[in-house]
């Protein structure tokens, strides 16, 4: 496993507007020379690329992640209902707070429980108080009602919680392996919301006295209420039964999966009519267990979540299966991760 080290100290000034655009347009093109993924009709194309370019692409878009995130400061999304929700209702849900949710994606509602339902939404609102436009019972779950005060987590977010020995079920949603042991956490971990040190001035003085401010480029301004966030999006499906592999190593040749790209998008916290940025950084050749997100994929027992957000020791560990073909022409899928360490203070 590849680990950034910590560094000595935090630097005085985080990337310019110039070098984030640089990171983000090689995250954004570069990444994608030569690759010819095409995954249709519930099967591996013959056009997919061959396995050891997958890798090896994949760890040039680790390595730029590290460049970028570890200038940036991890932030985890929670919000309470402020009010009731029907099961029938697809028009908002109305929360607290939306600060760090990106602009579109999806919702986990009453984790942990026999209500628990993930929710697509298609916009914010511009006072930050409520998820529009619903898709209910998404990702293989059912529409249920929600009362007044439920618990809604951004259903990127895989969060490390502090548990140990056998907890009960209800209390996380998974267990991975990290150097020191198992660790538990919540969240499905397809994304990662986070802000970079920002100058709205466009130029490097990101500190406000002795404070560093935070936020992001937003179409091609630099904004303290600009945001940003890591997310999986699923660009094609294959099927065990189809390519005749047992893909994650679960001892059958029946589970289907997403096949997708991680895509880098900003957003507008203070204004929704700020036209956002999405941008793909590399191929779609990224695999996620459908129904079975942050799933485990290399049967070794343990879940395996994209991104893993642990903020008491402010490390991001990032876990790419990425899927190709052998020189056998049949398909392969190989693991490729980092640990970056961000610019948090310990335990927030």
């Amino acid at each position: 496993m590849r680990k950034q080290q910590e560094s000595g100290g935090a630097r005085s000034a985080g990337m310019t507007l110039v070098e984030i655009t640089i990171v983000a347009t090689i995250l954004g093109l570069v990444l994608l020379i030569g690759f010819g993924v095409v995954v249709r009709d519930n099967r591996l194309s013959r056009s997919t690329v061959a396995i050891g370019v997958a890798e090896t692409h994949a760890q040039q878009m680790l390595n730029a992640l590290v460049r970028q995130l570890s200038d940036a400061r991890g932030e985890s999304p929670h919000a309470i209902t402020s009010a009731a929700l029907s099961a029938t209702d697809t028009s908002q849900i109305a929360v607290d707070t939306t600060l760090g949710f990106p602009d579109q994606g999806i919702l986990l509602v009453d984790r942990g429980t026999n209500s628990v339902e993930r929710v697509l939404y298609a916009a914010l609102t511009a006072g930050g108080t409520s998820f529009q436009t619903l898709g209910r019972g998404a990702q293989c779950t059912q529409p249920h009602p929600h009362i007044q005060g439920t618990e809604v987590l951004w259903a990127g977010l895989a969060e490390a919680i502090s548990l140990s020995g056998s907890p009960p079920p209800s209390t996380y949603d998974g267990r991975a392996r990290e150097p020191e042991g198992p660790v538990f956490f919540r969240g499905d971990g397809t994304g990662f919301s986070y802000r970079l040190p920002t100058d709205p001035s466009g130029g490097n003085d990101v500190l406000d006295g002795g404070n560093i401010r935070w936020g992001a480029v937003v179409g091609s301004r630099p904004t303290l209420s600009g945001w940003a966030a890591l997310v999986f999006s699923p660009r094609g499906v294959v099927a065990e039964a189809d390519v005749h592999t047992d893909l994650n190593h679960d001892g059958d040749e029946s589970d289907v999966f997403d096949v997708g790209q991680i895509r880098m998008h900003t957003w507008n916290t203070a204004d929704p009519n700020v036209p956002a940025n999405d941008i793909g950084l590399g191929p779609p050749v990224i695999l996620q267990e459908r129904c079975h997100t942050g799933g485990d994929l290399d049967g070794d027992g343990f879940d395996d979540p994209i991104f893993l957000w642990e903020p008491a020791r402010r490390r991001l560990h990032v876990r790419l299966f990425v899927l190709g073909r052998s020189s056998g022409e049949v398909p392969a899928v190989r693991k490729v991760e980092s640990m970056i360490f961000l610019r948090n203070e310990v335990g927030t």
